[in-house]
């Protein structure tokens, strides 16, 4: 109950809140945004280049463009101008823009990040122009125009996986008009990047043609841990008529980096040694490939009929070997040693698949109806072998390197997999307005899958219902509540031991939104209860069963403030109670005879990276002489590592700043990231390490257009 008084005290601030507060702007130059368009069925949405920061509409919650204030769920959009001006590269610099997210990494090596209390590996989704991802790579920002993120269930939409948060990464596409913009970035530790922004377009002939290309090297903060990309993504637009049109979009992307499991921690604290200390064999490397093709097409029927068809296909090939941590031991010098393995994983992934949608509009009486439609057909492959090679043990605090090859596979740790999953889904949403103080959604998804590895000789087929429901009430024409309550499921995990259900979650979810007409002022608050069931989660002893259960509740807070022209301010709040309501696992317990393993009970501890608070503020100003200057701050809670919750990261205030300076066809830029030089520390391998945070660092940037 503690949390709806919170949500009836905001509600109070916000509809005191009155737009006498800001100061009118008189200047010719500035311009109303539109927020609240209405939607056609027959309409096309094209991405604009705009370089707005403040988002107004979204999609990710309906796959309808509809005004974020009347859409019934928490929503966070990330607009490309705004993660631009913060020199953001990868998609955990956008997402800490988003309230309740907490940004983390997988060895270095891949995106990482926590909605809700809940990990994005086990429980979110992320999406590529709607198309579901591997998720496992670091998603590079340099070709997208917005980043969404719905936060709750999103299996009504997207089917299995998106328990508590989908993501969707909106890319770049095809615009009519001619325009060129290549930039390029230097920064600490030999960091550089470079990227190509080229449309060219016959409007005659209804043909648009757009490539966008990134570099990028570094030899990075840690000992040992250069990286390296390359990526490319062109993409073909072509209208035969007004109603109709087509995109193809093909992306390559080729990576190469070296995994980090940190520094280990020893009786509780963080070892003692130099920060950038690494102790990973000469071995480790994590190289992927990944292809994309995606073919949209869009054709208007009527003026109340529109058919739309994406074939989407993804080939995600992974190798790496990673050095982790299993204990800290004395040695007969005197010292500890650090006990290592080697995992080696090679996993191929392909994802191909269709989605039929037909969007229309219609009345029953005086009700309005949006109308949406689908049918999705997918088959995901994943061949994968995973096996753990002995590694010579290293002093912690004088580390020598004394690994070969060949590699020694220890007996009984291997897995593998050779699966396919075939899905055949047909869903519905419906938004219905009754007056314009009131509407209604409702959607429902049938998701069908056949599971088939005859590697494990395991054979499943999984029938799942996913509903939503929710509505908006607009007491005033700038103030609005909403309340959603939705399902979803997660097929389980093929490591998982013993019987294998479906993962499933349940969200109750309330909130407030104001939005001034003037769009001077954008504030949303949501208030949640979200609980997940069956969860997989590894034990000490490596062995991943579905013995726990979660639960999450918070609020969560966004406010944008724009006092005048060219002066805008991002906050976001998050508070999270993630709690383990069901978890036991055994722990090793080291004896004078050996090792023996002893079932501990984790109910009620914590969930892992989930701190109790998440605050982030950005603010830029912007003149009429072309200088922009930026400066932000972002609050992390304590957060434990593990389920034991034996350590814990201690809380950590960073803080960034910005400026940036336009003259005709150039843009410079510089950019201060943790300014103050705090020590802090991200996530590692389990209950064994941590990775330290990069340090103070100065980051310059140019961009020219054509």
């Amino acid at each position: 109950m503690r949390y709806f008084r919170q949500l009836l005290i905001f509600v109070c601030v916000f509809s005191m809140i009155d737009s006498s507060i800001f100061a009118e702007n008189t200047e010719e130059e500035e311009q109303k945004e539109e927020e609240e368009l209405p939607v056609y069925a027959g309409e096309e949405i094209v991405v604009t280049e705009s370089k707005e920061k403040v988002p107004t509409v979204s999609t990710i919650a309906t796959k309808v463009p509809i005004p974020i204030r009347l859409t019934p769920a928490s929503i966070g959009v990330v607009n490309h101008g705004l993660f631009q001006h913060q020199s953001g590269v990868v998609l955990g610099d956008a997402l800490r823009n988003v309230s309740g997210v907490n940004i983390q990494t997988v060895f270095g090596v891949t995106d990482f990040f926590v909605i809700r209390g809940f990990d994005s590996l086990s429980s979110g989704l992320v999406l590529t122009d709607g198309a579901s991802e591997p998720e496992a790579t670091f998603y590079n920002l340099y070709n997208l125009e917005r980043v969404e993120v719905l936060k709750g269930p999103g299996a009504f939409l997207y089917g299995g996986n998106p328990l508590s948060g989908s993501v969707n990464l909106s890319r770049k596409q095809p615009i009519f008009t001619n325009a060129f913009q290549v930039g390029g970035s230097y920064g600490p530790y030999k960091t550089g990047r470079g990227t190509v922004d080229a449309n060219w377009a016959d409007v005659g002939q209804g043909i648009a043609l757009r490539v966008n290309a990134l570099r990028q090297v570094s030899d990075s903060y840690r000992d040992d841990k250069d990286s390296g990309l390359w990526a490319v993504n062109p993409a073909a637009t072509w209208r035969p008529n007004d109603k109709t049109t087509v995109t193809a979009n093909f992306e390559y992307v080729t990576s190469r980096y070296k995994s980090d499991s940190g520094l280990p921690i020893i009786n509780g604290a963080v070892a003692d040694v130099p920060r950038t200390q690494s102790y990973q064999s000469p071995f480790d490397a994590s190289d992927q490939d990944i292809y994309r093709a995606r073919v949209d097409l869009q054709s208007r029927l009527s003026p109340r009929v529109t058919l739309r068809n994406k074939l989407y296909y993804t080939d995600f090939s992974w190798v790496s070997q990673g050095t982790l941590f299993s204990g800290i031991f004395p040695n007969a010098q005197g010292s500890l040693d650090i006990l290592r393995s080697l995992v080696l994983l090679d996993d191929r992934q392909k994802v191909l698949g269709n989605q039929f949608e037909l969007l229309s509009t219609f009345r029953t009486g005086h009700v309005e109806h949006t109308l949406l439609t689908g049918l999705e057909l997918m088959q995901w492959k994943d061949k994968f072998t995973l096996d753990v090679a002995a590694l010579p043990n290293m002093d912690v605090f004088n580390p020598v390197e004394t690994a070969s090859q060949p590699y020694f596979i220890i007996p009984g740790q291997s897995q593998g997999a050779d699966s396919k999953s075939r899905v055949v889904a047909p869903y519905i949403v419906d938004r219905i307005v009754f007056c314009p103080c009131y509407e209604a959604y409702v959607g429902v998804r049938y998701d069908r899958i056949d599971y088939d590895d005859p590697l494990t000789s395991t054979f499943r087929k999984y029938n799942k219902l996913s509903p939503m429901a929710g509505m908006v009430f607009s007491l005033k024409e700038d103030l609005s509540f909403y309340a959603n309550v939705g399902r979803a499921f997660a097929p389980p995990s093929s490591q998982v031991a013993g019987p294998r259900e479906t993962e499933e979650s349940f969200q109750m979810e309330v909130g407030a939104k104001k939005y001034l007409l003037d769009n001077r002022l954008h504030a949303s608050l949501a208030v949640y209860h979200l609980t997940k069931n069956n969860i997989g989660i590894p034990d000490a002893t490596g062995v991943t069963q579905q013995d726990g259960d979660q639960r999450s509740r918070g609020v969560e807070l966004e406010v944008m403030v724009r006092p005048v022209r060219n002066w805008h301010t991002f906050l976001s709040y998050a508070f999270s109670d993630a709690t383990l309501t069901r978890f036991a696992e055994f722990v090793p317990v080291f004896t004078q005879t050996g090792i023996t393993y002893q079932l501990a009970d984790r109910s009620g501890n914590r969930a892992a990276f989930s701190p109790r608070h998440i605050f982030n503020v950005w603010t830029a100003r912007g003149f009429d002489n072309g200088l922009e200057f930026g400066i932000g701050a972002r609050y992390v809670a304590s957060q434990f590592i593990a389920e034991d919750n034996q350590f814990q990261i201690r809380d950590v205030l960073t803080l960034d700043a910005s400026v940036s300076y336009a003259y005709r066809l150039l843009k410079f830029r510089i950019n201060a990231k943790n300014l103050t030089n705090q020590e802090y520390e991200t996530r590692g391998f389990g209950s064994a390490s941590i990775i330290p945070a990069n340090p103070f660092g100065l980051y310059c940037a140019f961009e020219i257009n054509i």
